[in-house]
């Protein structure tokens, strides 16, 4: 059952609400993503080419279709928010522009344009029927540009023709609510609304990444905390039940234990064996491999793929940073290693692309016993 409609704030939040910021404070891009890519590492390229601040200084979120093929990006210079607007954030369930009743990712929109306009400000938004997401979304003080300038704006953007269908979306108050595990976004009036689960809403979060990060940890921590808290209950009240039955079947048990201390000595003999051999089997395989492991990577490197820094962090892991002329080969050389039998976990971090050179951090862990099965082949 839907829960009560969370209030909308626009300058200060209560603990746990939904802030809601005016949407003609950012600039709204949809790029283009490669599926197989991982979203926010492509978001965050495409703000370098974009934006003419860093990352560090804005106020930004995304959200990718179904398909992930596209995004729609929107960023805000950090200085635009003044310490007024952004007080209470840190307690907030979220923060969002108030554009996100846009961002629904369902089916894919017919070629169209949508208009809302409140008081001053209106958001003009235009699909070209490729995507679930806008093609183009402008949300602006009215000023100067009336309405109709807007639309021929969006339209002209969004490559629309000159007869496509523009909806008047009536002024309502956008609310939110809580459904199940999902925070719904949606004009009061009806019309439009976005879904965000909780994975997509860190993504539409505007806040610092790292602070989102954080209240993550936090929220995990509680609730592990609460589950420990509801299991010791119910294992008291396990314990109780047990106890009862325990009584019932204590004679039996002497009997068994009676039975066991007289096997007691053998048991002792096969685990000091069992022991023993586990211990010369883990000494024989915990070595560092260095030069073994750098030479099952380099089996895989393109051409183009220099490494520049290598590294090893404990038995299993290897740190490389690389750089490569050729973009599209980061890609195949990652494929090519989580190819590699024995790899247990690869991750590529910072791609960062300047000058046509594109240079990354590709963190590989191997198994245990890699190189004694095989695994280096």
């Amino acid at each position: 059952m839907p829960q009560a409609s969370t209030p909308v704030l626009n300058s200060s939040a209560r603990q746990g609400a939904v802030v809601l910021v005016p949407g003609e404070k950012f600039f709204i891009r949809r790029v283009p993503l490669a599926p197989e890519g991982d979203a926010a590492a492509q978001v965050g390229l495409a703000l370098e080419s974009l934006s003419p601040f860093p990352a560090a200084q804005l106020y930004y979120g995304f959200r990718a279709d179904n398909a992930r093929t596209h995004a729609l990006v929107f960023a805000a210079y950090r200085k635009n928010f003044t310490p007024e607007e952004t007080a209470g954030w840190d307690v907030a369930a979220a923060v969002l522009p108030d554009f996100s009743i846009w961002l629904a990712a369902g089916a894919a929109t017919a070629a169209g344009l949508g208009v809302r306009e409140r008081g001053e400000r209106v958001e003009v938004v235009a699909w070209d029927g490729r995507s679930e997401l806008p093609a183009v979304l402008l949300a602006r003080p009215t000023g100067a540009n009336g309405r109709d300038a807007l639309v021929a704006e969006a339209r002209q953007q969004a490559g629309l023709a000159a007869g496509a269908p523009v909806k008047i979306f009536p002024s309502s108050e956008v609310e939110t609510a809580r459904e199940k595990r999902e925070l719904v976004v949606r004009l009061a009036g009806g019309g439009a609304e976005a879904r965000f689960d909780e994975a997509t809403l860190a993504q539409v979060d505007v806040r610092d990444k790292a602070l989102l990060t954080e209240h993550r940890q936090t929220h995990r921590r509680d609730t592990l905390l609460w589950r420990v808290f509801a299991a010791t209950l119910g294992g008291l009240a396990a314990c109780l039940v047990l106890e009862l039955g325990l009584q019932a079947m204590r004679g039996w048990l002497r009997g068994q234990q009676r039975e066991i201390d007289g096997r007691a000595a053998t048991v002792k003999q096969i685990d000091l064996a069992q022991s023993l051999a586990q211990r010369l089997e883990e000494i024989s395989a915990q070595r560092l491999l260095p030069f073994e492991m750098l030479d099952a990577l380099n089996n895989q490197r393109p051409k183009s793929v220099v490494f520049t820094r290598v590294s090893t962090n404990g038995l299993w892991r290897i740190d490389i940073e690389a750089q490569t002329t050729n973009a599209a080969d980061l890609r195949d050389f990652e494929a090519e290693v989580r190819r590699l039998a024995g790899i247990e976990h690869v991750e590529l971090r910072d791609p960062r692309t300047r000058e046509g050179l594109t240079t990354f951090l590709l963190e590989v862990t191997f198994k245990r016993g890699w190189f004694k099965a095989g695994g280096g082949a």
